[in-house]
Parts: structure tokens; sequence; C-alpha cells
């Protein structure tokens, strides 16, 4: 009796071991191949990956093993394993240059790089990077599928890039109360306009330019505050000329009746 249950437990223990748990234990990298592509075809990824590894550390990246690692990459990136799917097919796409996933696959990479970016206050080095790589992808394949798609995370990306670029800029007039050095705020408000002239904030950085030279013209030393003020007047003119319905336009306006009563003192000269 007891033989019997000690048969029939070995008989349960090996039928509960799992094709998983079998192909990591064997040392036959085409049926590890073969049970990881099981797996991904059921979406389980993370299981297929382990495996895929082991092949990977065992045979490298040869050319028979070209289908294994394009879902070996694509498990990566269906895991929501960004970090590891981007270097997966970068490499994939710099080795198999005539793979029939290859466009696939460059799109993926550019998408890998597009969901590792940052909020527009972090370090945007992978936005830099994930633009590039959408820039890769079109020119290599103009009429792709995903061309649409691709423009449309690409110029995402950009305007990450153009917020990141207006807030460091505006942030100079923020900081202008405390170190008083509003020329800081222009001149880097200035950049801003003139690294993106066709910016969605174009009315937001000519607004925080003038309120830096309005600022900067009141706490002027007399011998400087004329040509300040006057400066500051101009400003508000470029202002209204570009956006005459602007939402800072009552605002603006009240700034610019302190600045005319400033400069009246000049008038009596």
């Amino acid at each position: 009796m007891k033989q019997i249950s000690y048969i029939f437990l070995t008989a349960l223990v090996f039928a509960s071991c799992s094709p998983l748990q079998k192909a990591l234990k064997v040392d036959d990298s085409a049926y590890k191949n073969e049970v990881a592509d099981q797996l991904y075809e059921k979406g389980k990824y993370k299981q297929a990956i382990r495996l895929y590894e082991q092949v990977e550390k065992k045979e490298g990246w040869a050319a028979n093993y070209q289908s294994m690692y394009y879902k070996y990459s694509k498990s990566y990136y269906n895991a929501r394993k960004w970090e590891a799917a981007k270097p997966m097919f970068q490499k994939f796409n710099l080795l198999y240059l005539t793979s029939v996933n290859r466009e696939e696959t460059m799109y993926l990479e550019a998408m890998s790089a597009y969901n590792m970016s940052e909020v527009f206050t972090l370090d945007q080095h992978v936005t830099y990077e994930g633009i590039q790589k959408f820039d890769a992808f079109l020119a290599a394949y103009p009429e792709s599928q995903y061309k649409d798609d691709a423009n449309a995370k690409k110029r995402e990306l950009s305007e990450k890039i153009e917020r990141k670029a207006y807030e460091s800029a505006k942030l100079f007039n923020k900081i202008g109360e405390y170190t008083r050095d509003y020329n800081a705020a222009i001149v880097a408000l200035d950049n801003f306009l003139l690294d993106y002239p066709g910016t969605v904030y174009k009315t937001d950085a000519l607004f925080y330019k003038f309120d830096s030279a309005y600022k900067l013209a009141l706490n002027s030393v007399y011998s400087k505050m004329e040509e300040r003020l006057k400066n500051a007047v101009s400003l508000h003119e470029d202002l209204i000329a570009y956006d005459a319905d602007t939402k800072y336009k009552d605002e603006a306006d009240r700034m610019l009746d302190r600045l005319k009563k400033e400069l009246q003192q000049f008038s009596t000269k």
C-alpha cells in the first residue's frame, strides 16, 4: 500500500511539472525555443523571456535564431519592460537588416523610447532619443502603416521638449524677484522665442518677457530707467501686435499705464 502511494505521489509530481520548468532544465536550445514560442503565443511573455534568455546565453545572436529574437524583443515590449525592449530592438535592427519584421521592430524601438520618456519636468535625454528614432523610422519607411502614429508620437515628444524649454525660460522671470536679474529672464525668453518661432507658448513668452522688462525698468537706477522704461513699452507693443486679445491684456495694459506715468518724469527735462 505504501509502495503504491509512493508511486502515485511520484507520478503526480512529474505530472505537475510545467512545460516551462521542464524546458528550463534541459540543455536543448531548440526545445527551449519551441516552448518559449508556445508561451509567447499564449501571451505569457515573462515566462517566455526566461527561456529566450537561456537560448541567447548559449547560442548568441545567430542568423538562424532571427525569429526567436523578434519574439524575444516583443516579449519585453509586451511585458512593458521598455528599458530592456529598446536595446533588444536596436540590436535586432542592426543585425537583421533584411528581416521582414524590421519595419515593425524599428517602429517598436522608437515606441520603447516614447514609453520611457519622462514628464517634461524631468530629464529629457530619452525624449530626444525617441525623436531621433522616429525620424530614422520615418526616413526608412516613409509610407509605413505606422507613419501617422509615428508622426503623432514624434510631435508629442517634441512638444514635451518645447514645454520644458518654455518653463525653464519662464523660471528666470519667477526667480527674478529674488535675484533681481531680470536681464537673464529677458535673454532666456528671447532665446526660447528664437529657438521655437512657431511655439504655442509664444503669447506667454512675450508676456513674461514684457513682465521681466517692466520689473527691470521699475527697479533700475535713475540713470538707466528711461531707456529701460521705453524698452518695456516696446515689448508691450510686441505682445499686443502678436495677440491683440491675449488673456494677459488687462494686466499688461495696467502695467503699460504705470510705465507711461514713470516716463513722464523724463519728459520735463
